[in-house]
């Protein structure tokens, strides 16, 4: 029997794994709902928010006009948490996983959930990670029942970017406290003042290179200046949900071997509580996990991940941006002419003839990203990818139209 604690991205897929390879399993869960974070809070309800909003953006570049309240979004949030959560259910129930609600613990390495101690050969924590305190965050934000005009948000990175373009594009006033000069701290440094410089041309009130002390609803400045706003959104500072698993051995995270093997014989652990940042990092630790948990040898790859954040344009990237690098802009194709979506670029960085990685600010940014990622991923050469035919008109053929200078064609 296998144990599983936390039924998101990792705690599902390694239950569908381990069931598939005719393991018994039980999933742990301590809130009514399945699904963990990315249902429940993040992924999925921020999707079903950011879309209607996509649309919006779409058909304001050819001059129409389309509005949605913030309760509208909200509602179509909880319909998608809703609806896949009861996925969630129904998937476990039909591969004979079975699921407790409660609070579970590791003593002795075992588990102890609802005073009972379950008997099992193997252990899977995949429990994530919990909001920051001291404010609202991103988990908050599907769930506000009354509107708002102004979001200060503390924190410019990946979460503050996506999240202050959902809310601005709601139309509120957004203002955003970053420590550094620029959006996007430890990215690409065209992608930096490329998100930059869009984000002031959308409006928003940008406050860099200050430090920030939140007090209520108001944030202080390091500079003295005090901004006000109907709530305080802090988009960084997650920490691994580790309450009950001190048996553990972790630093920031919980450690795991490339394995998913914790310092505890028989106690595997994936997921966000591992330190990666993404649903699909989180299902492949998963899958990894179990795998390894019945006796199969395959240890995680990691060094190759696309990462989106779902504003419009999209932003994506993969890798690392040293390097050979080469840069179009959008406004050169003639898809994104024909759609008016002629903002940002493709960069694409090579080393011996391989692709190292790539930042992309662009319409379809994942799709291209993913390619992208695929070469990475199975060693195709830049010269391969020069024979390959691209559709045309698309956004992807940007990554043709690179390969080409890399090759010498103009």
């Amino acid at each position: 029997m296998i144990t599983i604690v936390g039924s998101g991205p990792a705690g599902f897929y390694a239950a569908l794994t381990a069931a598939s390879l005719r393991e018994k399993v039980t999933v742990v869960e301590e809130r009514d709902k399945l699904g963990g974070t990315c249902v429940l809070f993040g992924c999925i309800p921020s999707k079903a928010m950011l879309h209607p909003l996509a649309l919006a953006y779409s058909l304001g570049r050819i001059g129409k006009t389309l509005n949605f309240s913030y309760l509208e979004l909200t509602k179509l949030a909880k319909d998608a948490i809703n609806r896949i959560s009861k996925g969630i259910e129904y998937a476990l129930e039909s591969h004979d996983i079975d699921v407790i609600h409660g609070k579970a613990s590791l003593k002795g390495g075992k588990i102890e959930v609802n005073g009972q101690t379950l008997n099992s050969e193997k252990v899977i924590i995949a429990t994530g990670t919990i909001k920051p305190s001291g404010a609202l965050a991103s988990d908050d934000l599907p769930y506000l029942d009354k509107d708002f005009n102004r979001v200060v948000i503390v924190g410019g990175g990946v979460g503050g970017v996506e999240y202050g373009w959902l809310l601005r594009m709601i139309g509120k006033e957004v203002h955003i406290v970053e420590r550094e000069d620029l959006l996007l701290p430890k990215h690409d440094p065209d992608l930096r003042k490329s998100i930059t410089n869009y984000f002031s041309k959308l409006g928003f009130k940008l406050h860099m290179g200050v430090e920030a002390k939140i007090e209520g609803n108001e944030v202080i400045t390091s500079k003295g200046e005090k901004i006000e706003g109907d709530f305080v959104l802090l988009s960084f500072g997650r920490k691994p949900n580790l309450e009950g698993f001190e048996e553990l051995r972790s630093d920031k995270w919980l450690l795991v071997n490339e394995y998913m093997e914790t310092s505890l014989k028989n106690v595997y652990a994936a997921g966000d509580v591992t330190g990666s940042f993404t649903a699909h990092e989180a299902i492949h630790k998963g899958v990894t996990a179990a795998l390894n948990s019945v006796g199969k040898r395959k240890a995680y790859d990691g060094s190759v991940v696309p990462k989106v954040i779902y504003t419009m344009p999209q932003i994506a990237y993969i890798g690392k941006t040293t390097g050979n690098c080469k840069k179009i802009d959008m406004v050169t194709l003639p898809r994104a002419i024909a759609e008016k979506e002629t903002e940002g670029f493709l960069k694409i960085c090579e080393e011996g003839g391989k692709i190292v990685g790539a930042v992309v600010f662009s319409e379809r940014a994942e799709e291209i990203i993913t390619i992208i990622g695929i070469a990475m991923k199975f060693g195709i050469s830049i010269s391969s990818l020069l024979d390959f035919q691209f559709p045309h008109p698309s956004y992807l053929e940007s990554i043709w139209e690179l390969v080409r200078t890399f090759e010498g064609i103009m």
